[in-house]
């Protein structure tokens, strides 16, 4: 039996250097996602889609896991740091929305400085080098954009939340200074620190700019808490129940009862308590010290 026979004619220079190409290009991360999408996800008809979803996951793994910090060059992280995803500080948080619905946006952390080699040197406690390294932490996230949670900073730090709670509130009453965490920032920690913090400086005659460059608030953020703050002065006026200043100024009663206990440092308010005072002094009937009839003819 005798086979057929073929003619093949010889590649060209230029052919042999593109089948050289292709064998070597057809290894990359993104063709072998390409082949998965054609062979095994239904998109066998659809090369072009599959290509554009490809290089857009290849875009967002690149942005993952090769990040720098803003105005660094390169984008590798250097010996002791550490990347971190956090939530942006523009993203502020919504009614039934879960973190996963979030972008995140990675931060770059240092996770050993020459401080904390310093310590080692030196003798140090444990606790003492968490909560530095936690203050360190919080202020870098805020500086590139970004907010840490307390529950983050315990996956870090390798201890349960509470004590991160424990760290922050030792923190802020010894440094007298607010943490940019998440729950401070985005109001999400019911606490009242922070906005005792921006009223007293409000009160002490600030203007926005400046609390919340003291802060590290955003100015609408300080703007919303004086004008809630003042809103609930006002209703004072006419009730001072919080289940019913709630309903007048719209707030959380919550909330309400938190301003009401900041009411105390506004000099306006000791004023007009005073004047109310004196007017209610004014307006009690003072007993005649003449004598009365019945008393004139007994």
């Amino acid at each position: 039996m005798k086979l057929p026979t073929h003619n093949y004619r010889p590649m060209t220079s230029q052919e042999i250097k593109l089948k050289k190409f292709r064998r070597i290009h057809d290894k990359s991360l993104e063709q072998v996602l390409l082949h998965r999408f054609l062979s095994h996800y239904g998109y066998e008809k659809g090369e072009v889609t599959a290509r554009a979803i490809v290089r857009d996951l290849l875009q967002l793994i690149e942005r993952h896991f090769l990040v720098c910090r803003p105005h660094e060059d390169g984008a590798l992280l250097k010996y002791g740091q550490m990347a971190w995803p956090a939530v942006p500080i523009p993203e502020r948080p919504k009614r039934g929305q879960r973190i996963q619905d979030i972008p995140m946006k990675l931060v770059v952390l240092t996770f050993l400085c020459d401080e904390d080699i310093a310590m080692i040197r030196d003798g140090f406690k444990s606790r003492e080098l968490r909560i530095r390294r936690m203050v360190r932490w919080f202020d870098e996230a805020y500086d590139q954009g970004a907010l840490l949670s307390q529950l983050d900073m315990a996956v870090m730090l390798n201890v349960c939340d509470s004590v991160v709670s424990s760290y922050v509130n030792e923190y802020q009453k010894t440094s007298g200074r607010l943490l940019p965490t998440r729950g401070n920032i985005h109001d999400l920690s019911g606490h009242l620190t922070h906005k005792r913090e921006i009223i007293a400086l409000y009160l002490q005659g600030f203007d926005t700019p400046a609390i919340a460059r003291k802060t590290k608030h955003a100015k609408e953020s300080v703007d919303r808490y004086i004008r809630d703050f003042e809103n609930v002065r006002l209703v004072t006026r006419v009730s001072t129940d919080p289940e019913r200043i709630s309903q007048l100024a719209r707030l959380n009663v919550r909330v309400v009862k938190q301003y009401l206990d900041l009411l105390p440092q506004d000099p306006r308010h000791r004023t007009e308590e005073t004047a109310d005072a004196s007017q209610d002094a004014s307006a009690v009937p003072t007993q005649s010290t003449q004598p009365t009839a019945a008393a004139c003819g007994s």
